[in-house]
C-alpha cells in the first residue's frame, strides 16, 4: 500500500511536512473542489521535529513549508 495525500505535492513542499489524512486510505472526494469553503481544517507537523514547527522554529504548514525555507526537503 502506498501512502498518497491530496493536499500535498511533493514536488512543491517539504517532504517532511505531514498530516492526519496522509495516513487514511481512502478513496479522494471527485467533488470537493465543488465547495465554497476553502478553509483547511487539517493540522499540520514536520516529522523531523514531531511538532507543528519546522526545525528552524517557524510553523509548518504548506504555505510556508516551500523551497527557499532553510530547512526545506524536496
Amino acid at each position: 500500500m502506498e501512502l498518497s495525500s491530496t493536499k500535498l505535492d511533493f514536488t512543491v513542499h517539504c517532504v517532511q511536512l505531514r498530516h492526519k489524512a496522509m495516513y487514511v486510505n481512502t478513496i479522494p472526494n471527485p467533488g470537493e473542489d465543488k465547495f465554497f469553503d476553502a478553509y483547511d481544517s487539517a493540522s499540520y507537523w514536520c516529522s523531523l521535529t514531531q511538532t507543528s514547527f519546522g526545525p528552524d522554529g517557524h510553523p509548518a504548514r504548506p504555505d510556508v513549508c516551500q523551497a527557499g525555507r532553510g530547512c526545506c526537503n524536496h
